[in-house]
């Protein structure tokens, strides 16, 4: 009988796409320390940071949006479609700019992200931030799963490192100074932030040396799902202790989280005996030219356009396609409730 496969696709793919593909955002780390610091302050057309997150929106996460709807809102089969929300889902896309315009005519305007704004659209800002971050590190979690069913292993402690090594690090950047710069809501008063961050980091500590003593009492051999939990928790605590713009933490940790959903798209198609958009050229002309319709105003336009009330609907509206992109890819991906899905990811796996 031969054995199983504890690889998703197949050791090489897997480590190049799944953990090797970290490199690209160590890579783009690299770069944002390399140019001069970003902020606020000096957010325009002509900063070449500005530059590198406009190139990352098109070549990266446009175009691993445009995989979302190339696997589900184009695909020619109906089971590929069956999880799509209703209609009424674009509605998201619309929610940031008609928030940016009630909240810059109807509200006292403050500090905020990238110029002013009122309490409204601060804290949409907020919502879209914690929902971006939590799609990011749920598709992490999405592939321990896949691991998990391919070992048939327990996903439990996996995942509480996981969750522990991501979030740790993004409650402290939140108690921090560099949060306070960004422009997003205060939820704290700021002579509670130091005693807070040291209660966070003992709590972290405490949690972090559990779980490694439950590793140690499990006394399993490691394989590709602990790596990857080493890979993703080691960028992110990496990043954060790093870098102080949240534009920037961003894009280094999203691209790797690009590269992974690609490979993913890619797979669940081939499973399928087919390729996305029918072709890996359309495939990438396409993702480009959607990338660039949507992060062009959201980063180009905001940098160019001086008035706040206008920045605010170029973010808001590039939130919008991110968060009905968070919608419907937490919808089609459901292993357990869409068995096709795991089937046609397993199709294209290499066996033992």
């Amino acid at each position: 009988m031969t054995e199983r496969s504890p690889w998703i696709l197949s050791r090489r793919d897997d480590l190049a796409w799944f953990h090797g593909s970290a490199l690209l955002g160590l890579a783009l780390l690299g770069v944002f320390l390399i140019l001069p610091p970003l902020t606020d302050a000096n957010y325009g057309a002509m900063h070449p940071a500005v530059w590198a997150l406009l190139l990352w929106g098109v070549c990266f996460d446009g175009t691993h949006v445009l995989g979302t709807y190339a696997r589900s809102y184009l695909a020619p089969d109906a089971g590929s479609r069956a999880a799509l929300p209703g209609r009424w889902s674009w509605l998201i896309v619309a929610v940031g700019p008609a928030l940016a315009v009630i909240d810059g005519l109807l509200l006292p305007q403050g500090p905020s992200q990238l110029g002013s704004a009122g309490p409204l659209f601060q804290n949409f800002l907020l919502v879209a931030y914690l929902w971006a971050y939590w799609h990011l590190v749920r598709q992490h979690y999405g592939l321990l799963v896949l691991y998990h069913r391919r070992s048939g292993a327990d996903v439990r402690l996996n995942a509480a490192a996981l969750w522990v090594g991501t979030l740790y690090p993004y409650l402290r950047f939140s108690l921090g100074e560099a949060y306070v710069r960004s422009g997003l809501p205060v939820l704290f008063p700021a002579e509670w932030l130091p005693s807070m961050r040291l209660g966070l980091d003992v709590l972290a500590a405490g949690v972090g040396l559990v779980l490694i003593a439950f590793y140690l009492v499990r006394r399993r051999r490691p394989g590709p799902a602990e790596l990857l939990v080493v890979v993703v928790t080691g960028l992110h605590l990496l990043v954060f202790a790093v870098i102080d713009n949240l534009l920037l933490i961003t894009a280094i940790l999203t691209i790797f989280h690009n590269m992974q959903y690609h490979r993913l798209v890619w797979q669940y198609e081939r499973g399928l005996g087919r390729a996305p958009l029918g072709g890996l050229g359309r495939y990438v002309l396409l993702g480009g030219l959607f990338g660039l319709l949507w992060y062009g105003p959201r980063i180009l336009g905001v940098a160019t356009i001086e008035s706040s009330l206008l920045r605010n609907v170029l973010l808001g509206l590039g939130w919008g396609v991110a968060l009905h992109h968070y919608y419907v890819d937490g919808r089609i991906w459901r292993v357990r409730r869409h068995a096709h899905v795991g089937q046609a990811l397993d199709r294209g796996a290499a066996p033992g």
